[in-house]
């Protein structure tokens, strides 16, 4: 079991410094082809591996009251989207204020949409497993077509990666297990390329297929195919979890603790990568050294904020707005 716990929160925690990473090479994106297809050959699979693993600790949490799941997920969305309200007003990234609780600010769109997914198990526990994930597959292509499911409440990514969080929640951890016994790196080799191969490939690769939040007509020249291209990237992230998977250490590390500790480094780093974007770093020339920098300072940031005293923070502010919120 310890094996286990380890695996994850390293797995966890090693995602959490990809997505620092990606947020903060997204001003260079256009600056060179190699950022672009690194940018979205992480982007396929990191988010949608964050979600499996969501999906795979919801076995527990699903026998949690209502209360517990609004106290994970949609309480720290409410005092969050009001802080990075104010934030970006502060920072000049937005003309005025506005506290607009349907439209999530930037990364807080999960928190939304793990209420979403974690409610759905009610649903889903009816049927029998391979059907529930079809049907969340068949959901996932249909909303594309649908206009009215869009950003607004995150309903566009919810419908899109439940998926993966549903495959999580039946994941099973001996399969990989047996998997991991042979030829682990060849398979992730294979699938990793496969993945850059397929990015480099597709010129007209653009952010919102693996964002998920808009509806096909908004983001494909020809949106007729857009439950083909959708699945196709979906399938992609699988590949992409998997090989990701298969290479992550099943051993307690220096870091294995602290991997339990990634949405407090979810929700915190935004004040870092937006501040920085509000200083138009986009403008600066980035170069090899640059680069090697962004890449250690992710790394640093996510140690940071994945450090007990930021989780002591964050937990003890959380407390005392929620013991505010019920004395009101």
């Amino acid at each position: 079991m310890k094996q286990r716990l380890a695996f994850f929160d390293n797995a966890k925690f090693i995602l959490m410094i990809l997505v620092v990473f990606t947020h903060l090479l997204e001003p260079f994106i256009e600056d060179w082809q190699g950022y672009h297809n690194l940018y979205y050959f992480i982007f396929i699979f990191h988010m949608p591996a964050f979600v499996l693993i969501a999906g795979y600790f919801s076995k527990g949490l699903q026998k949690s009251n209502a209360g517990k799941i609004l106290k994970k997920t949609l309480f720290p969305y409410l005092i969050f989207q009001l802080v990075y309200s104010c934030y970006y007003t502060l920072i000049g990234l937005e003309d005025s204020f506005s506290w607009n609780l349907l439209l999530p600010n930037w990364s807080l769109w999960f928190l939304v949409s793990l209420f979403c997914w974690q409610c759905s198990l009610t649903l889903f526990k009816k049927i029998s497993p391979p059907l529930a994930i079809a049907v969340s597959i068949l959901l996932a292509l249909v909303v594309g077509y649908l206009p009215f499911i869009d950003r607004n409440l995150a309903m566009q990514r919810s419908f899109v990666f439940l998926p993966f969080f549903l495959i999580g929640h039946y994941f099973s951890w001996e399969k990989l297990v047996a998997i991991r016994q042979s030829h682990r790196y060849s398979f992730a080799l294979v699938g990793f390329g496969s993945i850059f191969a397929f990015i480099n490939q597709f010129e007209t690769f653009n952010k919102y297929l693996v964002f998920g939040s808009k509806p096909y007509a908004d983001f494909l020249s020809d949106p007729q195919l857009g439950a083909f291209i959708r699945l196709l990237v979906m399938l992609l992230g699988f590949v992409g979890i998997l090989s990701f998977l298969l290479i992550v250490p099943r051993q307690k590390t220096i870091y294995s603790d602290l991997g339990r500790n990634t949405l407090t480094v979810y929700l915190l780093q935004g004040f870092v990568v937006k501040g920085l974007r509000a200083l138009n770093i986009a403008e600066f020339n980035l170069g090899i050294g640059g680069f090697i920098s962004l890449l250690i300072f992710s790394v640093g940031l996510t140690f940071w904020l994945a450090s007990p005293q930021w989780q002591q923070i964050y937990e003890n502010l959380q407390e005392k707005l929620q013991k505010s919120v019920r004395q009101q």
